[in-house]
């Protein structure tokens, strides 16, 4: 092989390997990158922030969309943490045969600010680096969602059921079927009729028309200006009143 053609072939080597390099660095996703903290949020702000984030979590098959480092967590109020993330993350030598595969983990906790939103930052016991996830949580289910390197997940409280929503007054709490599990959902009440005096002499009170046999007792004519109107038990009822008691004893008279 002639030497000018040896230089030619090393050449066209080293250009293919810049050229493959170069793309690898161009194809580097950004959002695998976690964002500078921002400097211009005081402590005190985001130590008043994290406290909505301090309770017991736990991944939910089928509900929690995918399963993001965490199986369980719990964020505590003194800065600390506990939890059972992937195995990889404590000991990479560790192997399974069933899914979740995670290790026990322990270490400190804070909430961050990157970008203007808010992260959960994990500092674990020993060798491993901390790590930030974009963090917000659903102020009525109590669910936890955490996103890291574009993958996100929904962590959910044992205290996820109606027993700890509250709802408005015009709406009642209902656990809902979503893939295969339930979540606590206000839902609007349903609108009653109104109360209407019914029966051939109106002397029925109901929230829906009633036929009755024609008759004419004296006591029906009580009726005519008495109220109708639900009552107590929820229940349409005509409302007791001192006039409408002695009018109808009187009319027994």
């Amino acid at each position: 092989m002639k030497l000018s053609t040896l230089t030619l072939m090393v050449a066209s080597l080293a250009v293919g390997s810049f050229v493959i390099a170069g793309c690898a660095a161009d194809t580097t996703d950004p959002s695998n990158v976690d964002g500078a903290e921002d400097t211009d949020v005081s402590q005190d702000e985001l130590n008043s922030k994290s406290a909505q984030f301090i309770g017991s979590y736990s991944w939910r098959a089928g509900d929690s969309v995918e399963l993001v480092d965490f199986q369980q967590l719990a964020l505590k109020s003194d800065g600390t943490y506990t939890a059972k993330v992937e195995s990889g993350l404590v000991n990479p030598a560790v192997r399974c045969i069933a899914f979740p595969c995670t290790l026990p983990e322990s270490g400190t906790w804070n909430a961050v600010s990157s970008g203007g939103k808010l992260k959960i930052k994990v500092n674990p016991t020993g060798a491993p680096p901390p790590r930030s996830y974009f963090a917000s949580i659903n102020a009525l289910s109590r669910t936890l969602t955490l996103t890291r390197f574009g993958h996100t997940t929904n962590l959910f409280t044992d205290g996820s059921s109606c027993a700890n929503v509250r709802c408005t007054a015009t709406t009642h709490c209902e656990m809902k079927g979503i893939n295969g599990g339930a979540l606590p959902v206000c839902i609007a009440n349903a609108v009653q009729a109104a109360c209407v005096k019914s029966g051939c002499s109106g002397q029925v009170c109901a929230d829906h028309s009633v036929i009755t046999t024609c008759e004419m007792r004296p006591e029906y004519g009580c009726y005519h200006s008495a109220a109708c109107e639900r009552q107590a038990d929820g229940a349409c009822g005509w409302t007791q009143t001192p006039t409408l008691t002695s009018c109808i004893s009187n009319a027994h008279m």
